[in-house]
């Protein structure tokens, strides 16, 4: 097996990981546990713009809103995005997240004159709703992109501190087997 192939497949189980929200390698975590170049709200994106990080946080809010526990924004999940953007993901899948947050502002122009993060929220979520089902005048390619975007921000949200301690249930120490454990609709999922 050559190189070009291992690393092919290398960065095919990452895009894999991050659509599934799953760690399946230590440099996933690693980059994502990696001091960041800055910190806070007002600091400089890593890899998008100002304006690309903003409308990433719009729809990481839209994707994961805040309900009883944190929701994406609050978790900080555009600024893990925006490192997995800069670190982990390579040149022609970078272009195509860029190509994919221009498309979404270019049809929310072109249908109610404004770019998407200035719309009213039900306007946003009728047009993810469109980009979702890939109805026009999104194509699969659009929808291919939100599926990839729905998978960064679900892997920056259960990564983060608030998604595995206040959205999954958390032991940070486990104890012994406990079998036999009711499970309620309100049980939430456990985190690894």
């Amino acid at each position: 097996m050559s190189i070009t192939v291992d690393s092919a497949r290398r960065q095919a189980l990452l895009r894999l990981g991050a659509l599934c929200g799953l760690a399946l390698g230590g440099d996933v975590l690693a980059a994502v546990a990696a001091p960041k170049t800055a910190s806070g709200a007002d600091a400089r994106p890593e890899w998008l713009t100002p304006d690309e990080l903003a409308q990433t946080a719009v729809l990481a809010d839209l994707i994961i809103p805040q309900t009883d526990t944190p929701g994406a924004l609050a978790a900080g999940a555009p600024r893990t995005v925006d490192h997995l953007l800069a670190v982990c993901t390579p040149a022609p899948a970078q272009a195509a997240f860029r190509t994919g947050l221009a498309r979404i502002d270019a049809v929310a122009k072109a249908q109610a004159g404004q770019r998407f993060a200035s719309l009213p929220p039900t306007r946003q979520v009728a047009l993810l709703q469109a980009l979702d089902n890939g109805t026009a005048p999104f194509t699969a390619g659009d929808m291919h992109f939100f599926r990839q975007l729905k998978g960064y921000v679900a892997f920056a949200y259960y990564t983060s501190e608030p998604g595995a301690t206040q959205e999954l249930a958390y032991l940070p120490i486990p104890g012994g087997y406990k079998g036999n454990v009711k499970v309620t609709p309100s049980t939430r999922t456990w985190a690894i």
